[in-house]
């Protein structure tokens, strides 16, 4: 989770830390660079369309004020993120039940679930990380997942198959079996939104992801705006900082990209091979292995010309999916790290 000019405290040992800490490496970061300087806060782009000359006109809300106002300019990144508008499935009688009912963007701390029978809906890494905090302080944490929990499992957690219905004070499984419970926490997923950008973009946002683009970045009717951050599950930051400096070397002209066709053709190529490995439309943009990260990150690195990324953040990323136990990890060299107890 770290950007490559910028590194965590030495003194922070732990290799699973809280989120202030994340929080505090963020603002670090924009004061070690001066970007409080340049960010404009509490406005709201609202519109996004292509000019002439490749570049863009914004028209931008301020939140304050109420007012708007339009500014031409030579490139976009857009950097809005994926995990802002939470996905809640719709569950026949969610209306009936008279529980709390939150999706996990909102979960902040444990105290409202003391004492509670929880039901987490999703079990990948949110839903397994939300249960095992809320079960320190619940009477009982039911946790509804279609895989294996990757967890040490408490005494008071249990996994549930899929929900299929709620009453007033119960959830309902599609095993047949029932549980009573007091409040629901949704950790299943997010919607990916671009509401400012507009058709003449070229890019379509269709199935939770974005269409077409060449690498997962590039806009390819308008190699000017480019998209960070839409591969998840990966290894986060540490690809979308080589997703930066792969649009910069372009941008830069330190090479060009291949004709439109051809990053077309590319981008068939991919989704072509998500069909063949069953991925679901919705998730063409997730990357759940090492191995798969690895391929993504070497192949940016190379096209671009930039330093590749070490392979043992991949090792570790490929070892921390498997097993989620909450062990600190310790980088030896590129290839090798070590596992020790907390």
């Amino acid at each position: 989770m770290t950007y490559s000019d910028h590194h965590y405290p030495i003194t922070l040992k732990e290799s699973y830390i809280a989120h202030h800490h994340v929080l505090e490496y963020y603002q670090s970061y924009a004061e070690m660079f001066g970007l409080n300087k340049i960010i404009m806060y509490h406005m709201r782009v609202t519109q996004v369309n292509p000019m002439e000359h490749n570049q863009w006109l914004l028209k931008v809300k301020n939140l304050k004020t109420n007012t708007e106002t339009s500014t031409c300019y030579d490139c976009v990144f857009v950097c809005n993120g994926r995990f802002k508008d939470g996905y809640i499935p719709k569950i026949p009688g969610q209306n009936l039940f008279n529980g709390s009912q939150i999706h996990s963007h909102a979960f902040r701390v444990t105290d409202p679930y003391k004492g509670q029978r929880v039901l987490i809906v999703g079990g990948h890494h949110s839903g397994q990380d939300i249960a095992t905090l809320i079960c320190k302080v619940a009477n009982h944490v039911y946790i509804s997942s279609r895989e294996e929990l990757k967890v040490v499992v408490p005494d008071n957690l249990t996994q549930k198959p899929e929900v299929t219905g709620f009453t007033k004070c119960s959830a309902l499984f599609n095993d047949g079996s029932m549980e009573q419970i007091d409040s629901v926490v949704y950790c299943s997923g997010y919607l990916y939104t671009c509401p400012f950008l507009t058709e003449r973009c070229g890019v379509k946002v269709e199935n939770n992801g974005i269409a077409p683009l060449y690498k997962q970045i590039v806009n390819i009717e308008h190699p000017t705006m480019f998209f960070i951050a839409l591969p998840y599950v990966g290894i986060g930051p540490t690809t979308f900082d080589l997703q930066v400096r792969f649009a910069m070397e372009l941008l830069e002209e330190k090479f060009k990209l291949p004709s439109k066709e051809a990053m077309l053709e590319e981008w068939e190529k991919f989704l072509e091979m998500k069909h063949k490995e069953n991925v679901p439309k919705k998730h063409i943009h997730r990357i759940d292995n090492g191995r798969a990260a690895e391929i993504y990150a070497e192949d940016l690195a190379v096209t671009a010309n930039v330093f590749k990324l070490p392979p043992v953040l991949f090792k570790i990323f490929e070892r921390v999916l498997l097993k989620r136990d909450r062990m600190n990890y310790r980088i030896i060299d590129d290839e090798n790290f070590e596992v020790t107890i907390p």
